[in-house]
């Protein structure tokens, strides 16, 4: 990403969510960076806490659900950890919590873009195996001054959180409205 990237600020979303306990954990964190002064944008907007796999301007959403929902019901449950902060550096300000980035993760990642590719849907470039940062945004649109202070406050009270990817769900944002939620299978071992 560069300084001349532009967030897409309408589409769609294919996103993992969060075992109930980690996304209480994440949603504290975030409340914690608010109690601090950064002004909420995502947290106004009835997000909940995930890591996005693939983002679209535009995109069939009935296709959409559809090939979603197919690919959910092939995957099991699976661990994830919550390591690092980051930003990117572009405009947007965006303050995220970075997922160490583990075999599994990618392989459902590089799959799920398999399946898009086959269905004749591409995901926007920066979601695409080889360039996609996984990553769990707190907040965007932070003032500069916030999003120093919002890396203070990670590097004093934020400890590794680990947990289950448990769903995956199809999101139109802007405003955020929830399309589909799978459930994942819980591992049979």
């Amino acid at each position: 990403m560069n300084n001349n990237h532009k967030s897409i600020t309408e589409g769609f979303a294919i996103e993992l969510f969060l075992d109930e306990e980690s996304e209480s954990r994440v949603l504290a964190f975030r409340d914690m960076i608010y109690r601090d002064g950064v002004k909420p944008v995502q947290g106004l907007m009835n997000d909940k806490p995930h890591v996005s796999l693939a983002v679209f301007p535009k995109v069939d959403r009935g296709k959409l659900l559809d090939v979603t929902a197919e690919f959910a019901a092939t995957l099991t449950r699976f661990n994830f950890r919550l390591g690092a902060v980051g930003t990117f550096p572009t405009s947007d300000n965006v303050l995220f919590l970075y997922p160490v980035p583990s075999l599994r993760l990618l392989e459902v990642h590089a799959e799920l873009h398999a399946r898009l590719f086959y269905a004749g849907m591409e995901s926007s470039s920066y979601y695409r195996p080889g360039n996609w940062v996984p990553h769990l945004t707190l907040e965007f649109n932070i003032a500069r001054e916030e999003l120093c202070q919002s890396v203070g406050i990670f590097k004093e009270n934020f400890t590794p959180i680990t947990g289950e990817f448990t769903q995956l769900g199809v999101v139109r944002f802007r405003p955020i409205e929830y399309l589909g939620s799978y459930d994942l299978r819980r591992s049979s071992l």
